[in-house]
């Protein structure tokens, strides 16, 4: 009945067009198409995929885990992992707090990263203990630490190189206790230094120059020029990146001799690879000084068992870490141990 009735209206549809004309000609009406809603902007999967530049992504973290868990595996160790750092070059993905290792306090705890605790368990269990039990009568209990991370260019270098700290692969150590409470420090421990010795053997050389040089003006008639064998003032210089001995003079006239080494990186110079050379003519006559620290350890030398465990420690460190510095390398260091696991192409650097 329903299809019937639709085939009527059909005709009937028909019929009245054939029956006015008008109709049949009229158009039909215009159909506007329906919205089409715009697709979505279309993103790079990479860039998608990529973290922001300031994170660490999973996979990162989660490798250098797995790599903490093997490199700690066999430990004695206490520690804590500690929030993924990530200060542009600087961080790692999986730092840990070090608080005990093979029965040694760190204090306080050490932010390192987990490629610093195998050489530091090798170098307390192999050499500072039996160093400890001949040179100190007991053993280490405690290890005192100065500073560890930190995002930071490397001391006395310009430019951009990054230190071993910004790394999480550096610690500065300032000394060390034993089990009946003995305390060594670096920077009383150490004793004197060779810039100390060289400088204080300066030091009695312009003043034996200074005397000589102000007798002879006493003896000599007035009006008479001063010899330039005894008008001669040493001073400390530099030349060529080196730390020189400076004789000054009249005239102008300079020799130089090499002193002591200061040890650490040469200083560099923007646009150089010397040291610029001081007019040694004009530097003046600038009597030599010496630091605090250097006038103690000359004057009052410390115990010689604790300036040997030092000494010790410090050479053995030179044997593992891939950098170690100490009070000979410059002043920076006078206080402290410097030890980290940076890759040498060459040697490692020990000063």
């Amino acid at each position: 009945m329903l299809r019937f009735g639709a085939g009527l209206m059909v005709a009937l549809g028909v019929l009245a067009g054939y029956l006015n004309p008008a109709i049949a000609k009229q158009p039909a009406p215009k159909v506007e198409p329906a919205p089409v809603p715009p697709l979505p902007e279309r993103k790079d999967a990479k860039a998608a995929a990529a973290p922001p530049a300031d994170v660490w992504s999973a996979a990162e973290i989660a490798a250098a885990k797995s790599r903490c868990v093997a490199a700690l595996k066999h430990m004695a160790a206490v520690y804590t992992y500690e929030t993924p750092i990530k200060e542009g070059d600087c961080g790692d993905p999986a730092p840990i707090r070090l608080s005990k290792l093979s029965n040694v306090t760190f204090e306080p705890a050490a932010l390192i990263n987990c490629g610093m605790v195998a050489p530091l368990n090798q170098w307390i269990t192999r050499d500072l203990q039996p160093l400890a039990r001949r040179q100190l009568g007991g053993r280490i209990t405690k290890i005192g630490v100065m500073s560890d991370y930190s995002c930071r260019t490397a001391l006395g270098r310009i430019g951009k190189k990054l230190s071993q700290h910004a790394y999480v692969d550096a610690l500065d150590i300032r000394g060390f206790e034993t089990d009946k409470g003995r305390q060594v420090a670096v920077l009383t421990g150490w004793g004197a230094t060779e810039r100390d010795l060289a400088k204080a053997k300066l030091i009695k050389e312009q003043q034996l120059a200074l005397a000589e040089a102000a007798k002879a003006r006493a003896t000599e008639p007035s009006g008479t020029a001063p010899s330039a064998d005894r008008e001669r003032i040493l001073k400390p210089s530099r030349l060529d990146g080196n730390d020189m001995v400076a004789a000054i003079l009249p005239g102008g006239v300079n020799q130089h001799q090499k002193a002591a080494r200061l040890g650490g990186p040469a200083d560099k110079f923007p646009g150089t690879e010397k040291a610029p050379k001081q007019s040694v003519a004009t530097a003046g006559t600038k009597p030599i000084k010496l630091s605090k620290a250097a006038l103690a350890a000359l004057s009052s030398p410390p115990d010689p068992a604790q300036t040997g465990f030092l000494r010790g420690a410090h050479a053995a460190a030179c044997r593992i870490f891939g950098t170690t510095l100490g009070p000979e390398a410059n002043e920076m260091h006078r206080n402290h141990f410097h030890v980290d696991m940076a890759e040498r192409k060459i040697k490692k650097i020990c000063d």
